[in-house]
C-alpha cells in the first residue's frame, strides 16, 4: 500500500506541474520559502491524524485484551476525544487574543510524545484511572494543534491562494487516519505475532488443537481469549504479547511525535493582523 501511495504521489506531481492548466495543488506553494508553513502545516496535520486514528481502535482493542468490558473499553475513547476537543478551543482563543502563535502550536505538539510514551506504560494491572489520566494528556496534545495548524497554513498567503490551500489542509486528516491505522495496525500485528510464534506453549497449543477461535491473528485476540479459561497460561501468553505489542504501536507513535515538533521549529513567524502581536 505504502509502494502505491508513493507511486501514485509522483504520478500526481507530473500530472500537476506539467499538464493541468488548473492545478489543485499548485506547486508554487510548496516552493517559496516565505509560505514554507503550507507543506509543513499539511505534513502535520496529516500526522495529527495519524495519531487519532491509530489511538482510537486500537485502544479500545488494547483495553478488552487487558480484561474490560466492551462497553467501558469503548467509553474509555471519549477522555481523549473530549479532552481534545476543550484543548483545541482553548488554544485558538489564546492565540487569537494574545499571540504566540508558534510558541502555542510548539507546547501543544510538544505533549504528544509525552502522552504517547505515558499510554505505552499501560498493561494489564493498569487502573482505569490511569488510563483516563494518561488519555486526558494525549487528547490534550492532539487537540491543541488540530485546529491551529490550519489557521497557521492560511496566515500570510493572498486572498486567491487561501481557498486552495484551505482544502490542501483540509484532505490531510484522511490520509493521516489512512496511514495511521495502515502503519501502527502492522506493529502492533507484527510484533504480536512474533511473540505467539516464538512461544512454544502458545504455538504448539493453537497448532495441535481443533478450535478455529484461537489464532495467530491480532484480530481475533480479543475473541482467542474469551475462548480460554481464565487460569490458562496459553490466555497469559496472549495477554502478554498484545500488551508488548501495543508498547511497540506506542513507540512508533512517540517517534512520529517527535517528527511533529521538529516540523513545527521550523516553520516562520506567525502574525494575525497588525494589531496583534506576532510570533
Amino acid at each position: 500500500m505504502l509502494c502505491a501511495l508513493g507511486i501514485s504521489g509522483i504520478a500526481f506531481c507530473i500530472v500537476e506541474g506539467k499538464y493541468a492548466k488548473m492545478p489543485i495543488a499548485p506547486g508554487r506553494l510548496f516552493v517559496r520559502w516565505d509560505w514554507r508553513n503550507v507543506p509543513i502545516m499539511m505534513v502535520n496535520r496529516t500526522l495529527l491524524f495519524f495519531h487519532n486514528f491509530a489511538m482510537t481502535p486500537f485502544l479500545s482493542v488494547f483495553l478488552q485484551v487487558i480484561g474490560l468490558p466492551t462497553v467501558t473499553s469503548s467509553a474509555l475513547i471519549i477522555p481523549f476525544l473530549a479532552m481534545a476537543a476543550i484543548s483545541s478551543t482553548v488554544v485558538n482563543a489564546t492565540a487569537s487574543r494574545y499571540g504566540y502563535v508558534r510558541l502555542i502550536c510548539l507546547c501543544g505538539i510538544a505533549v504528544i510524545p509525552i502522552g504517547m510514551g505515558l499510554m505505552s506504560t499501560l498493561n494489564e494491572k493498569s487502573s482505569i484511572g490511569r488510563i483516563v489520566g494518561y488519555s486526558l494528556i494525549s487528547g490534550l496534545g492532539f487537540g491543541s494543534a488540530t485546529q491551529i495548524t490550519m489557521v497557521i497554513a492560511q496566515v500570510g498567503l493572498p486572498p486567491d491562494e487561501l481557498s486552495t490551500v484551505t482544502a490542501l489542509v483540509g484532505a490531510a486528516p484522511t490520509l493521516g487516519g489512512t496511514l495511521g491505522v495502515a502503519v501502527v495496525g502492522t506493529v502492533i500485528n507484527n510484533a504480536y505475532q512474533e511473540i505467539v510464534k516464538r512461544s512454544t506453549i502458545a504455538s504448539s497449543f493453537i497448532q495441535n488443537t481443533g478450535n478455529s477461535t484461537i489464532s495467530f491473528n491480532p484480530s481475533d485476540v480479543v475473541s482467542s481469549i474469551s475462548a480460554l479459561a481464565p487460569n490458562s497460561p496459553v490466555r497469559n501468553i496472549l495477554i502478554s504479547a498484545y500488551v508488548s505489542a501495543w508498547k511497540k504501536g506506542c513507540y512508533a507513535l512517540v517517534g512520529v511525535g517527535m517528527l511533529q515538533l521538529v516540523l513545527c521549529a521550523m516553520m516562520r513567524r506567525v502574525e494575525f493582523d497588525s494589531s496583534k502581536r506576532e510570533d
